[in-house]
């Protein structure tokens, strides 16, 4: 029989024992103030994903996804995103889903505020 601690485990989203951390954007922030939270619901070293929401408050800043694919749904708000490379530009609103592979290089701006369910992979 598994220990309770290793047991598989159901868990339900907005659960309030799983506290907000909030995430330092400093070093990527281009412009304003944006503050960034996170509720990490499930983190399996076993498989490298990561499961949970995170939310940001108005801003602009930079992002990499260093070693890791990214699925996202938008619960709440919007937020315009740049594809360095490319310097294409897409608006995600709620009820959009969207994929960030591996390696993109990303421009975020966050007009007001805006809150997020995801799937992280990262590369075993």
């Amino acid at each position: 029989m598994k220990d309770q601690a290793t047991a598989p485990a159901f868990v339900l989203f907005g659960q309030p024992e799983v506290e907000k951390v909030t995430k330092p954007t400093t070093e990527r922030l281009v412009s304003g103030e944006a503050k960034e939270g996170v509720w990490l619901y499930c983190d399996d070293a076993q498989t490298g994903s990561k499961f949970g929401q995170w939310d940001c408050t108005e801003g602009r800043f930079r992002v990499t996804m260093e070693g890791y694919t990214e699925f996202c749904h938008i619960l709440e708000g919007e937020a315009e995103i740049t594809v360095l490379a490319s310097g294409e530009t897409r608006t995600v609103k709620a009820g959009d889903s969207f994929v960030m592979q591996a390696g993109l290089e990303m421009e975020w701006h966050v007009p007001r505020y805006i809150r997020k369910s995801f799937v992280v992979s990262s590369l075993v």
